[in-house]
């Protein structure tokens, strides 16, 4: 009867230990994939005295050129074996924790990214560090110059390279302070003068958003948005078209001077066919995952091919699990290999990009 008991608390004890080791493996692999540990690596990009040859590239490597991701520490291995485009900071605590996060990401790829961040208007992640001059309270070409100038010095220091500003919509009536203050014409002066001193510092601008109107109707991250357009709300984008080196497209549903054919402007193909008529720099995507896209369509994967079928030469994709940025990858890319996305419009774009950049592109 002893053996018996001792044997039966033997097993007892034996399948409590197999059972918290599977607990734990299972929980390990929950882990390992939240992280995005199981995403298999990708073919290295060659880049040659300067030059990036777009034929050595695949169609997962040209999409993933497209992404801005957000800058979690945590995932720069990931991003960096996924080749990725570039990534987005929000606040840190001090100036040096943004200097060690963006060194970090850019020692660990080839191609360099895109380091952006949202310095405009009244709204800053840097507004704990330092006082910014608000674009509300700019009333002269020099004053705005001079703003461009200090946040392009002050961005440079710290690693970013692309700043998503100057905000040119003709009215702020959600935030009231990120917009510059006069008409069409007032503003296009003031925003142009913005850009020189911005990009003066290699720091690219970003005019947004537009076709313009975003400001004034519902707030998109929330909100589906509809309004129409006057030729008024574009004259901003025509006045600085040969300054600024990135345009924004919003998620506004336009009519009138920019008829967006009834969907999101930032997914019309007729929105990016009638800019790309008199602008030849980067087309940049509002983020997508903004309630004012997103509940646009019935499902993500065909929000995901709109927003490359409709000419975006940079997708802003802001979701947290790499999962997913992965998944929208092989979303995209089949789109591609079946036809439903131009491969030709996708080179085009890296194109674009990798100039932007810096770089001499082949093929």
């Amino acid at each position: 009867m002893k053996r018996k008991k001792k044997s039966g608390k033997v097993t007892q004890e034996h399948l409590f230990l197999f059972l918290l080791t599977v607990v734990l493996f299972l929980a390990s692999l929950n882990v390992a994939q939240a992280r995005g540990l199981f995403i298999p690596d990708q073919e290295p990009i060659f880049v040659e005295n300067g030059v990036i040859n777009l034929n050595g590239l695949t169609i997962d490597q040209k999409i993933s050129q497209m992404l801005i991701v957000q800058a979690e520490p945590t995932y720069v291995d990931i991003w960096s074996k996924m080749h990725l485009g570039g990534v987005h900071l929000f606040a840190r605590q001090t100036e040096e924790l943004f200097i060690k996060d963006i060194n970090s990401f850019q020692n660990s790829v080839d191609i360099p990214y895109f380091v952006s961040v949202d310095l405009e208007g009244c709204l800053s992640p840097f507004g704990h560090l330092r006082e910014f001059v608000s674009v509300s309270d700019i009333t002269t070409q020099t004053e705005a110059f001079e703003k461009g100038v200090n946040d392009g010095a002050y961005l440079k220091k710290l690693g970013f390279n692309l700043n998503f500003a100057p905000v040119v919509d003709l009215e702020d009536s959600i935030w009231k302070c990120r917009s510059f203050q006069g008409d069409e014409k007032r503003i296009g002066e003031l925003a142009t003068s913005y850009v020189k001193g911005l990009q003066s510092h290699n720091v690219i601008a970003t005019a947004k958003h537009y076709p313009g109107k975003t400001l004034v109707v519902k707030d998109p991250h929330k909100f589906l948005v509809a309004a129409t357009i006057g030729e008024e709300d574009i004259y901003p984008y025509q006045f600085m078209n040969d300054e600024v080196q990135a345009i924004m497209v919003s998620h506004v549903i336009s009519t009138g001077a920019v008829d967006s054919n009834g969907v999101p402007a930032v997914v019309s193909k007729p929105v990016f066919d009638q800019l790309r008529e008199e602008y030849t720099g980067l087309l940049i995507s509002d983020e997508i995952h903004m309630l004012g896209l997103k509940t646009f369509f019935d499902t993500v994967d065909e929000m995901y091919i709109a927003v490359f079928n409709a000419g975006n030469d940079v997708v802003l994709n802001f979701d947290r699990d790499p999962n997913e940025v992965y998944r929208m990858i092989k979303v995209v890319a089949k789109a591609v290999e079946e036809g439903k996305i131009s491969e030709d419009q996708i080179d085009d774009s890296l194109r674009r990009i990798f100039k932007a950049k810096g770089f001499v592109v082949q093929g």
